[in-house]
């Protein structure tokens, strides 16, 4: 498996990758499958800009996905959005490949920290986030569209793995 950017020409990629995320685990992701089926190819493309949207690519195909995205108020800030692995896939350092592909992203961009929301009752990617450095720092939020919370996790620079 591999990681790389996804590029202008990826839409039709990103949306298989995104629809399949939702269908696998619709109660991880602030989004609906309905609406993501509903974008535009014109919508696809605007994950590519000013996001950063990587592709885990395995033998058969493209396996995983994530993004990373500037925060709008904040430039030391970059948000990591919308990771997924294919089931098949999951164990075999995929999402490792991935997180890791975002902060190298956003340390490059100069990004200072790498922030996350993780539904508080998905224990399994909070201990995933945990083991890669990422912390609870005390922020949370009600998702709008079925009220689970969501806490917010950071990786500063100064993490271990965010050097």
């Amino acid at each position: 498996m591999r990681v790389r950017r996804a590029v202008p020409g990826d839409e039709a990629t990103l949306r298989r990758v995104r629809l399949r995320a939702l269908a696998d685990a619709p109660g991880a992701f602030g989004s609906t499958y309905a609406r993501e089926l509903a974008r535009t190819e014109a919508d696809w493309q605007r994950w590519l800009s000013p996001a950063a949207t990587f592709l885990l690519e395995g033998d058969e195909g493209p396996a995983g996905i994530v993004a990373g995205l500037k925060d709008d108020a904040d430039p030391e800030v970059v948000w990591l959005l919308s990771l997924w692995v294919e089931p098949g896939c999951r164990g075999l350092g995929g999402a490792d490949a991935l997180v890791d592909a975002v902060v190298r992203w956003a340390r490059a961009e100069g990004a200072a920290e790498v922030r996350l929301q993780v539904v508080e009752t998905n224990q399994r990617a909070r201990r995933f986030y945990e083991r890669l450095g990422f912390r609870a720092n005390g922020r949370q939020t009600v998702r709008e569209r079925d009220g689970a919370l969501e806490l917010e996790m950071s990786l500063l620079r100064e993490s271990p793995r965010g050097e």
